[in-house]
């Protein structure tokens, strides 16, 4: 999806490392030197976003060097390299008499007033809308219960042929010659 958007970015090199990335009358400044971008997802996850990827484009590098080394292979591998030892049985845990006569109780919970939300918070980078498509005609923006342009339509439907239902009602009502 990243790269499908990096395709649609107006991008401005500003200097070596660092772009204006334009796309929906919204400007994000990319420094791939400091590994910034002012979304702030490239700050936060240490993965290139879209906009960093548009520049990382333009250099015509690969978009592996600009990663965080925390995501490399190796570094996953290197976490659980050492051994874990087991905690033992419970009994023979060594727990101090203050802290073993502590009562822990669960946080007090008051639910918040108003009626709860339906739809869930969608995060800042989630801006795709899906779009409906159509069973019948495979067409989009409508589905199949609503289609109008439907090659085969049901003999019974009401919403599609009005006219053709009342002349099929007259010719059933007059005489059949045989």
């Amino acid at each position: 999806m990243f790269l499908a958007l990096c395709l649609r970015y107006l991008v401005e090199q500003l200097q070596t490392n660092t772009f204006n990335v334009k796309y929906n009358q919204k400007t994000f400044f990319v420094d791939l030197e400091k590994r910034t971008c002012t979304c702030r997802q490239f700050d936060l996850d240490e993965i290139p976003c879209s906009h960093a990827i548009a520049g990382i484009d333009k250099l015509y590098r690969t978009k592996y060097e600009y990663c965080s080394k925390w995501y490399d292979i190796m570094m996953y591998k290197n976490t659980y390299n050492g051994s874990f030892n087991p905690v033992g049985d419970k009994e023979d845990w060594n727990i101090p008499k203050d802290i073993k006569q502590e009562i822990l109780l669960p946080p007090i919970y008051k639910p918040a007033a108003g009626r709860r939300k339906k739809q869930r918070y969608k995060s800042a980078t989630e801006t795709f809308k899906m779009s409906t498509k159509c069973g019948r005609c495979r067409r989009t923006g409508h589905n199949r219960k609503t289609c109008k342009f439907s090659p085969a339509l049901h003999p019974y439907s009401k919403k599609h042929n009005t006219n053709e239902a009342s002349t099929s009602c007259k010719a059933q009502s007059s005489p059949a010659a045989f």
